[in-house]
């Protein structure tokens, strides 16, 4: 059995599993615009975003400029420079690099780059113009977007904190960085490190299928944070300073459900968690393991907060 001891980490708890979009002061996609829409029209056809252009290679901070005070009617949607992988599906969880600004304007009112690390945004729980936007395209891509204000924060009045106006156009350049769905999980062919048979908790679910997680009656607490491999992928190892996105379920010693991102008897997950290894999330716990394995994460009691154990599947690092 592969155990790897770990700092105490209080976030490795049940509280760091919320998925969260960005960290930053200004407005993010992720932010609410009101009563979503019965109905989402079609992709819009790719072409060339008049009146509006952006700088820079994938992965670099964007500069923006605009030749007309004129926003164009509608989403439209640029590709700058097209990525070779998979395409995007309407419902996944995207990873990506972003930055925003008010037509016209000198300043982005949020981005990704300054915080050094891409985003993760269910496309069901963002602004309008992404969620119609962003399918169809492929992970790699860069995309330049021109988001009208009834697809963007019309609908919820503006964000005048961000300087964002009821009725302006907003544009966004995206960086795809991955896609991710509701269910996914690590490798189904991932090699078996350590034997059911030799755990403390008792990890329901094949490889490649969604987990779960129980504390049998009688099992002794961990006494410190520990990660246990219970099957090793073929991907890169995770490394310190990536940003990782990890599906899980979690449970609490005394029974108490700790969160899952799969669904549950029925009961619909929160989707992947993000986060970079260093910044005191569960995904810390992951660093050296390969992308597509399967690991057991130990936290002992602590802040009031009881023993905890979750089952993590690696999905992807950046």
């Amino acid at each position: 059995m592969t155990v790897r001891p770990l700092r105490p980490l209080a976030l490795l708890l049940a509280g760091a599993l919320v998925l969260t979009g960005c960290a930053g002061g200004g407005a993010s996609p992720a932010e609410p615009t009101g009563e979503p829409t019965d109905e989402q029209s079609a992709p819009p056809e790719n072409g060339e975003v008049t009146g509006a252009e952006a700088s820079g290679a994938f992965g670099e901070a964007p500069e923006f400029t605009f030749s007309s005070e004129t926003p164009p009617e509608g989403l439209q949607v640029e590709v700058l420079s097209e990525g070779d992988g998979a395409v995007v599906e309407p419902d996944a969880y995207v990873l990506a690099h972003y930055a925003g600004i008010v037509w016209g304007a000198e300043e982005t009112f949020d981005d990704s780059y300054s915080r050094e690390a891409p985003s993760m945004f269910p496309l069901s729980g963002v602004v309008q113009g992404w969620t119609e936007g962003i399918p169809e395209h492929a992970i790699g891509s860069r995309l330049l977007m021109s988001i009208p204000a009834d697809l963007g924060y019309g609908p919820q009045g503006g964000n005048p904190n961000a300087g964002i106006g009821p009725d302006d156009t907003i544009v966004f350049v995206v960086d795809l960085v991955g896609a991710y769905d509701a269910e996914q999980t690590g490798q189904a062919d991932a090699t078996e490190v350590t034997p059911a048979e030799e755990l403390a908790v008792t990890v329901n679910g094949a490889l490649g299928e969604p987990a779960s997680i129980a504390v049998p009656e009688g099992a002794t607490e961990p006494g410190e944070v520990a990660t246990i491999v219970l099957a090793e992928g073929s991907g890169e190892a995770v490394a310190a300073g990536d940003t990782v996105v990890v599906g899980f379920a979690g449970t609490t010693w005394d029974g108490a459900s700790a969160g899952s991102s799969w669904t549950v008897d029925g009961t619909p997950g929160s989707g992947p968690f993000s986060n970079v290894v260093g910044r005191g999330s569960i995904v810390d716990a992951v660093v050296d393991v390969p992308v597509g394995s399967r690991v057991l994460v130990l936290a002992p009691a602590g802040d009031g907060a009881p023993a905890s154990a979750y089952v993590v599947d690696v999905l992807g690092a950046a």
